[in-house]
């Protein structure tokens, strides 16, 4: 295993077996995080049907199981963590879920190719080789499959300022996504779109516990939402994005 993958997987052992998790801290700017989580669960209905193939991808300790089980999908997920593992399986058997989960290496999977119509995942390729993991998301998905993913954007210098005063909260191989990794999402999938939120939202953080909150996160969206769609280019400054990949490229799936 390489360092980085060591690194990695000790982090996030270490993480998931507390039963606080550290990254706790950060459930203040979580709480804008509606729309985009509203997108995210939205492009997942659209995208699987009943006995489909569903994985999460790096699927650390909080799948909700139960927006899941209404999709009736067959559910499959991995993660570098033993510790992620142990706890997602504990608890889908515990709610009486059939899934499949394992110990694996997002970059080189055992699954055969064209296993899932749907692969999703949250937070999770910023953590890997983007061209290596974009390969395997290629080989393992189905001809017409699509992957979705929420990542944080690397272009903010705030958020960039943020993340390198808080470096224990992260690992050091973190990479939030930069314009050039969408670019190259295009070399392995016919289909990439890609939602950028919060940049002025951002503030509403600070009237979370008000009962303004509502009213300020509402008018701010609205300002992101006018700004992105008039300004494209901004887009890139937001936090997150999301991340819809459609049927993979020929070429990806059989390199020269």
């Amino acid at each position: 295993m390489s360092d980085n993958k060591t690194r990695e997987r000790e982090f996030h052992d270490a993480r998931f077996k507390e039963d606080v998790d550290p990254r706790d801290k950060l459930g203040k700017y979580y709480a804008i995080t509606g729309a985009s989580n509203d997108l995210f669960k939205q492009l997942i209905v659209e995208n699987i049907r009943p006995g489909q193939n569903l994985l999460e991808y790096g699927c650390g300790t909080e799948g909700d199981f139960s927006f899941y089980k209404q999709l009736g999908c067959n559910l499959f997920g991995i993660d570098i963590s033993k510790e992620a593992i142990a706890k997602q399986a504990k608890k889908a058997s515990s709610l009486g879920i059939n899934a499949s989960y394992s110990v694996q290496d997002a970059e080189s999977t055992t699954f055969a190719p064209q296993t899932f119509d749907l692969v999703v995942g949250s937070g999770i390729l910023h953590h890997l080789s983007l061209q290596k993991s974009l390969a395997e998301l290629a080989r393992i998905t189905t001809s017409g499959g699509t992957c979705v993913f929420s990542e944080p954007l690397g272009h903010n210098p705030l958020i960039n300022l943020f993340r390198n005063l808080t470096p224990k909260l992260r690992t050091v191989d973190e990479h939030p996504l930069l314009d050039a990794d969408i670019q190259l999402m295009r070399r392995y999938f016919k289909e990439v779109s890609v939602h950028y939120f919060y940049l002025f939202s951002l503030m509403a953080v600070a009237f979370r516990k008000t009962s303004l909150f509502d009213k300020v996160y509402g008018k701010l969206m609205g300002l992101d939402n006018y700004l992105i769609r008039r300004f494209p280019s901004l887009g890139k400054y937001a936090w997150i994005c999301i991340i819809k990949l459609k049927s993979p490229q020929a070429a990806a799936l059989n390199p020269a």
